[in-house]
């Protein structure tokens, strides 16, 4: 029925959303100095990066690389929590459909906030 429906939908936007993940390459950018990349080998294990926004321009704001990859990572963990929980729903008798609904909606719109993160990666890194 209607529950069936939700699921296939649900399993439509993880597989998509998944596509679009396996697609993005993640480049890890190296400083520049006068158009030579200066590759410094660490000879310690590398500290954690602090996740900092760069303001470039006065309406201009760009966000690390470290810190977008990151966001995105759990951005999809938890958008398969939730299309998880969006079938389970989906297969339980006597669930009102407007919940049903409302957590699909919810998915697809989590869905289109990792597809904005994926463009302004691939923005970035034109």
């Amino acid at each position: 029925g209607v529950g069936s429906a939700y699921a296939i939908m649900a399993n439509r936007i993880a597989n998509r959303v998944a596509e679009m993940a396996e697609s993005i390459t993640f480049v890890e950018r190296y400083p520049q100095q006068n158009g030579q990349i200066l590759n410094e080998e660490p000879t310690e294990k590398k500290r954690p990066r602090k996740l900092e926004m760069r303001l470039d321009t006065g309406n201009d704001v760009s966000f690390s690389a470290p810190f977008l990859d990151n966001t995105l990572q759990k951005m999809l963990a938890l958008q398969n929590r939730m299309l998880k929980s969006t079938a389970d729903l989906s297969k339980q008798e006597g669930v009102d459909e407007k919940i049903i609904r409302e957590s699909a909606a919810q998915s697809a719109e989590l869905s289109r906030i990792i597809a904005l993160i994926c463009a302004e990666k691939a923005r970035q890194g034109a």
